[in-house]
């Protein structure tokens, strides 16, 4: 059975008279990596020196390791909890081994010097964060990514029982931001440190991270795995942005996409543009349209394409069909009477086979003008049946062929402009 490692109840915290964290209620299990989630100014690193030492509690009670936070004394709490910041600096020429070596400190006496136990210890936590090759160097002279390696070293030295990161990452490039997190994934998982990560980066949380802690306000706002905590409703309110949530099939995990945050200025006279879509080709320009104030809706569209989870992030109407499944009578029944009042019919840029080729069914009756991706002419799969097609709807009503989406969104204004 696990043990609890981190209680808090009822925490609040703060700076002067004012409050930063209102009433947090946590608990960390041994073993466990959570990433600690929030916009700037909601408590996260305020958070962390709560549990550090750094910063006394307002009210509420704080356990680290089955003992009262306010019972440990320094060296003993920093035997239960380490530290590693966003950066580290020193005004001294210390070496690498001088830095790692500070973690043995909680352990070492008025008198007592380190011993051959606390320089093995060194030396095997030099081993796991690659750091031995340069133990002697200067820690100034370091990059920033060797810095916070040794750091984590200094850390790992410390044999605590919970590891707390205050935005490790932040000051590296892609390459080092990795690295450390996978050096904190692997440490977790082979010798069940609890880690608690203060991070910025959204997708490096879901990657490496069980569980997330959304704080909001205060408060905790969501708990949980982050397939839980990061639905759209909890991302759009801690981002105010327009995004997209999608799982990467990589890792099992979801990534938020984000899409914009300043909204172009919408159309006065905004009209309905049906799009016929399905695989992946129409995600930048329904989303565009969306932006621009029109009303847009899709089909028949396959489930497990993007067009179709863009169609879902921004809550569109669409007509949807599972994956290899033809386009039913009835489902196109249902598309042409979405694009009964459209005003336009956009045929997007997506390959036709004969499983989707009735999206064009009916369409030489419907009012909305017709606008046609080039592109798809040369992505007819359907032995000549596509071409076929659109002779038979050329001849009741006029199609208008563009080259890109530009030209479409160039079209589209002009013909606005001209009707007013």
């Amino acid at each position: 059975m696990s043990q609890v490692k981190l209680e808090c109840s009822h925490l609040a915290a703060g700076y002067g008279n004012g409050e930063v964290l209102k009433d947090i209620n946590l608990t960390l299990e041994e073993g466990e990596m959570a990433a600690l989630i929030g916009s700037n100014g909601t408590g996260k690193s305020t958070l962390i020196k709560c549990i550090s030492g750094l910063l006394p509690l307002m009210r509420g009670t704080m356990h680290i390791c089955g003992k009262r936070h306010d019972s440990l004394k320094s060296k003993e709490r920093a035997r239960l909890v380490a530290v590693v910041p966003q950066s580290y600096h020193v005004d001294y020429d210390f070496t690498v081994e001088d830095i790692i070596l500070m973690g043995r400190n909680p352990y070492l006496g008025f008198r007592k010097r380190e011993g051959q136990e606390d320089y093995d210890i060194v030396r095997e936590a030099m081993e796991v964060t690659c750091t031995e090759q340069f133990r002697g160097r200067l820690y100034n002279e370091l990059s920033g990514g060797e810095r916070q390696r040794v750091i984590l070293a200094r850390a790992i030295a410390q044999q605590p029982e919970i590891i707390l990161l205050d935005e490790p990452t932040a000051a590296l490039d892609l390459h080092h931001q990795i690295e450390v997190m996978e050096l904190i994934e692997r440490l977790n998982r082979e010798d069940h440190v609890t880690v608690l990560a203060v991070l910025h980066d959204i997708n490096m949380a879901a990657r490496f991270c069980g569980r997330m802690i959304l704080l909001q306000d205060g408060i905790i706002k969501a708990d949980g795995t982050p397939s839980e905590v990061m639905n759209r409703q909890n991302m759009s309110q801690l981002y105010h942005m327009k995004l997209m949530i999608r799982e990467n099939p990589l890792f099992d995990r979801p990534e938020v996409v984000p899409i914009r945050v300043m909204n172009e200025k919408t159309e006065e006279c905004p009209v309905h543009i049906h799009v016929i879509c399905g695989t992946g080709g129409a995600v930048k320009i329904i989303e565009e349209l969306d932006t621009k104030g029109y009303r847009v809706t899709a089909g028949v569209i396959n489930t497990e394409s993007s067009d179709c989870e863009i169609c879902r992030t921004l809550n569109l109407e669409r007509v949807e069909i599972p994956p290899f499944t033809p386009v039913s009578v009835k489902e196109q029944e249902r598309n042409l009477a979405m694009m009964e009042d459209a005003e336009i019919i956009l045929v997007a840029d997506i390959p036709f086979g004969k499983e989707n080729l009735p999206n064009l069914d009916g369409l030489e009756y419907l009012n909305g003008r017709i606008f046609f991706h080039k592109n798809v002419l040369n992505k007819d799969y359907t032995n000549g049946a596509m071409t076929r097609r659109l002779k038979e709807i050329e001849s009741k009503k006029q199609i208008c062929y563009f080259n890109d989406y530009d030209e479409f969104l160039n079209i589209l204004a002009g013909s606005l402009y001209s009707d007013e």
